[in-house]
């Protein structure tokens, strides 16, 4: 096992390095004159002299590959560089942000194991009626309703017409129910018809037949030895959920003025703020590699058909 972990940590650094200089890359191939912004923040109305030693103060004016190479060498020291928009450093920017994007993970993902498990073993035990033909609809509906107009909706009707939250910013909101509920439902669609076909094959295997036959009650035979084959095969799915609703809420905490990592990446583009971007992209990268690998050893940890090498 520790060297299947090994190999893992490993095949990680090509991935992180490739996505660091793409993102490097593009940063710098993006309109606009960083330099001038900078000046511009700085002098108000820059000269031309003013600008250019901006850009000389900021490096600009060396390759890109030295600019790379030079902010990769940082990086290593764990120092991210810091924001163009506030001066503070990237790291402690995104320390100060992340909690609450992983508190509306976290709180999604609950929600959404709820609805996936509950309405996926109900469709498999009650194949074929109204239970199952509702629960499809509600699938059907998930993926083709986008994620972010349920949000606007559901902020239409609690926020604009019953007045319940603000439209104008959430950031007093304790508990952000509308933010998870717009995340969990729209996404639960996929959980809910793996977990049926799983439950479905468990419920139909002849181990299940064999302890059916003990006179072993069906509620037990459903949760205590079906569910028990079904959700092996889910842990991996729902890691990957997990890392999306991690890096994929910044449409949904900019919508509800949640002052998540997404939404502060959000303004960050919009400012140009680079040193921001690249930070957040390369720790988004480096959280998603390490949710997969955490799951891939889980996986292979309960069940020894996975061979760890």
């Amino acid at each position: 096992m520790t060297r299947y972990i090994g190999k893992r940590m490993l095949a990680l650094i090509p991935v992180l390095l490739v996505v660091s200089f793409i993102t490097f890359i593009l940063g710098n191939l993006s309109s606009g004159d960083t330099a001038r912004i900078l000046a511009e923040k700085e002098f108000d109305r820059p000269t031309f002299e003013q600008i250019e030693a901006m850009r000389i103060k900021m490096g600009f004016d060396r390759p890109v590959l030295v600019q790379y190479g030079d902010w990769l060498g940082n990086v290593m020291r764990g120092d991210l560089g810091d924001s163009y928009a506030n001066g503070k450093p990237v790291l402690h920017l995104i320390a100060h942000y992340f909690p609450k994007t992983l508190e509306l993970a976290l709180l999604a993902m609950l929600l959404l194991i709820l609805i996936a498990f509950t309405l996926g073993i109900l469709s498999a035990v009650f194949s074929g009626s109204w239970i199952d033909k509702l629960s499809s609809g509600y699938c059907f509906f998930c993926v083709s309703i986008p994620e972010f107009w349920i949000g606007l909706v559901l902020l239409y009707f609690f926020g604009a017409r019953l007045g319940l939250i603000s439209v104008i910013g959430s950031n007093t909101t304790a508990f952000p129910i509308l933010p998870v509920v717009t995340m969990a439902v729209c996404n639960a669609g996929i959980y809910v018809r793996l977990v049926r076909t799983n439950m479905e094959e468990a419920l139909a295997s002849g181990y299940i037949r064999a302890v059916r036959a003990k006179g072993v009650n069906e509620f037990s035979v459903v949760v205590r030895h079906a569910l028990k084959n079904a959700i092996l095969p889910m842990v991996n799915k729902l890691g990957i959920g997990f890392g999306h609703f991690l890096a994929g809420s910044a449409i949904i905490e900019s919508i509800f003025s949640w002052n998540g990592l997404g939404k502060f990446a959000l303004e960050s583009i919009k400012m140009k703020d680079y040193p921001v971007i690249q930070g957040y992209v390369l720790f988004m990268a480096l959280l998603m590699v390490c949710i997969n690998l955490m799951v891939d050893i889980f996986c292979s940890m309960t069940d020894p058909r996975i061979k760890t090498g």
